[in-house]
């Protein structure tokens, strides 16, 4: 089997305590418009923690992915500390 032939699969899993909703509310649009082609997303939210699950046939766009993810919701994690000085 070469690397073309298989699936990359990564999750993310992150508490965010009180603001976990609405992190997850910023992240969502951007994961259910993933381009299906290349990359299939799917976030859940439960309690304080929200999971994204992200999987490719290319590496490089799991990477990617993965790395847009995580700034988004550091994005939106600092925007909401911003607003609670």
């Amino acid at each position: 089997m070469t690397l073309s032939q298989r699936r990359f699969n990564a999750t993310i899993e992150m508490r965010a305590s009180s603001s976990a909703s609405a992190i997850y509310s910023a992240l969502k649009p951007d994961v259910k418009s993933s381009p299906e082609r290349q990359v299939s997303a799917d976030i859940r939210l439960k309690d304080d923690k929200i999971s994204i699950d992200i999987s490719s046939n290319d590496l490089s766009h799991l990477r990617a992915s993965l790395n847009s993810y995580l700034r988004l919701a550091r994005a939106a994690s600092s925007c909401l500390d911003a607003t609670t000085l």
